[in-house]
C-alpha cells in the first residue's frame, strides 16, 4: 500500500477502447476474450436519474492479457456469446448487488464472483467507494466526473469512454492485492461465503406501497388525500415506463404531493401548478385529472389507510421501538452490543459482522433458542457459517440475558 499522495488515473493503458456496437465488433471481441483465463473485471453504466430501466447501456470488460472492451448494451441486446466466453472465471465487480440485476437483464450472469467493496469491509476500510478503495490498496485513485450522466445518450463522447473504461482498469490489481491481503488475514472464506451470497441472493419483494416513500407524503392527514397521491403516483409510473424515461422528470415529487393536498377540480386548474406546464407533462393531462378523479371517488372502504401497512414478515420501524415497544427495544442493543463486540474485535463494520435485519429479527421475537438451535435458526435466516462461528457465541449469551 502507497503512504504518499495517491497518484491519479487519467488514461487507460491501452488508450481509450472504441465502442463495440455491431454484431461482427462484438464477434471478434468474444474470441478474444475466449481465448483467456484470466479474472474478469466488469461494470455497468445505466441511466438512474434519467431512464425508467434500470438495464445496462454499457457494459465495461477487461481482462488483463487482452485489454478493455466497451460493448454497447443499448445496440446489442444479445449477449450469450459474451456471457459464456466469461464464464470461465471469476468476475470482480465493485458493490456488485447495483449490477447483477442490470447484467441478468442483458442475459449475463455471473459464474464466480469477487465483490471488491465486500472485500474492502472485510478487511477493515472505513471508506469502500471504488476511488478510496484504490487510494488505499494501490496508491492510486481514479476520476469519477462521469459517474451520474446519462449513459441512454448516443453518441458516447470521448471523455466518457475514456472514464468508462477506468473504472474497469484496476479491477485486476485490486482483485490481486485484496484476495492476498484475505487469505493473509484468514478471511478468505468469509470473503467466499459473501461473495456468493450476494451471487445468488433473491431480489427483494416489491413493496406495494412504494409511493408512500415519497418525500413530503407524510405532509397528508386524510386518506382521501392519500389516495389522490397513490393515483398519481401509479399513473406517473405507468407513463414513465411507458416512455422509460424517470419517473421524477415527468414530475417532481414535491408536485405530486402538493397536488395531492390540494387536488384540482379541473384542467384548468391543474395546469396552475407551474411544472404540469411542461410539454412532457402536458401531454398527459388528461390522465393526471383521470388519476385524480379516481382518487376523489374511492369508495371509503377503498381508501389507503393512514399509516402504511407493514408487508408480511416486515418489522415496525426501529424508531419507534423506545416508545411502543420498550422490551424488543432493550433486546436489541443487547444484540447490538454483542455484535459490535466482536466487530470492533476484528476491526470491522457491524453491519457486516451481522445484518441489522437479522439483529432486528432475533430481538423483535424475543427468541428463545440456545446453542445449536439458535445456530440453525440464524442459518435459516440466511447468517453465513463464518459469521456463527466468530459472533454465535456472543449472540447466544446475549439471548440468554433476554429474560434478566
Amino acid at each position: 500500500m502507497s503512504e504518499s499522495t495517491p497518484k491519479l488515473v487519467v488514461h487507460p493503458r491501452e488508450g481509450t477502447p472504441d465502442l463495440i456496437n455491431t454484431p461482427a465488433a462484438l464477434a471478434g471481441a468474444v474470441e478474444q476474450l475466449s481465448r483467456s483465463r484470466a479474472p474478469v473485471g466488469v461494470d455497468v453504466e445505466r441511466a438512474a436519474g434519467f431512464r425508467y430501466s434500470d438495464r445496462a447501456y454499457l457494459i465495461q470488460i477487461r481482462r488483463d492479457d487482452c485489454g478493455t472492451f466497451l460493448i454497447d448494451a443499448d445496440a446489442l441486446t444479445h449477449l450469450d456469446d459474451l456471457s459464456v466466453a466469461l464464464g470461465n472465471a471469476v468476475w470482480i465487480l465493485h458493490a456488485a448487488d447495483q449490477d447483477l440485476k442490470s447484467l441478468a437483464m442483458a442475459g449475463m450472469e455471473v459464474p464466480s464472483l469477487f465483490d471488491t467493496e465486500i472485500a474492502a469491509q472485510l478487511l477493515g476500510y472505513d471508506r469502500i467507494g471504488l476511488a478510496s478503495v484504490c487510494e488505499r490498496a494501490l496508491g492510486l485513485t481514479l476520476d469519477k466526473d462521469h459517474q451520474n450522466s446519462d449513459w441512454s445518450v448516443r453518441p458516447l463522447p470521448h471523455a466518457w469512454l475514456r472514464y468508462a473504461a477506468l473504472d474497469v482498469e484496476l479491477l485486476g490489481e485490486l482483485y490481486r492485492v485484496l484476495g492476498n491481503a484475505l487469505y493473509d488475514a484468514g478471511r478468505w472464506e468469509w470473503a467466499e461465503a459473501e461473495f456468493e451470497y450476494i451471487r445468488t441472493r433473491p431480489p427483494k419483494p416489491i413493496d406495494p406501497n412504494r409511493w408512500r416513500t415519497i418525500p413530503g407524503a407524510g405532509k397528508i392527514r386524510h386518506r382521501r388525500n392519500l389516495a389522490v397521491l397513490d393515483e398519481l403516483w401509479h399513473t406517473r409510473e405507468r407513463i414513465a415506463e411507458e416512455r422509460d424515461i424517470a419517473p421524477t422528470r415527468l414530475i417532481r415529487n414535491q408536485t405530486l404531493v402538493a397536488i395531492a393536498l390540494h387536488p384540482p377540480r379541473n384542467k384548468r386548474s391543474l395546469l396552475s401548478f407551474q411544472e404540469m406546464r411542461r410539454s412532457r407533462t402536458r401531454v398527459h393531462v388528461d390522465a393526471w385529472m383521470s388519476a385524480i378523479s379516481c382518487g376523489l371517488s374511492r369508495s371509503n372502504a377503498d381508501l389507503p389507510p393512514l399509516k402504511r401497512p407493514l408487508m408480511p414478515g416486515e418489522l415496525p420501524k426501529v424508531q419507534q421501538w423506545r416508545a411502543s415497544h420498550p422490551e424488543a427495544h432493550a433486546r436489541l442493543q443487547k444484540i447490538r452490543a454483542a455484535v459490535r463486540k466482536c466487530a470492533d474485535d476484528l476491526e470491522i463494520d457491524p453491519t457486516v459482522m451481522l445484518e441489522p435485519r437479522v439483529q432486528r429479527i432475533i430481538a423483535w421475537k424475543n427468541i428463545a433458542y440456545r446453542g445449536e438451535e439458535l445456530f440453525d435458526y440464524l442459518t435459516r435466516l440466511g447468517v453465513r457459517q463464518w459469521q456463527i462461528e466468530v459472533a454465535g457465541s456472543a449472540i447466544d449469551r446475549a439471548v440468554a440475558r433476554f429474560s434478566h
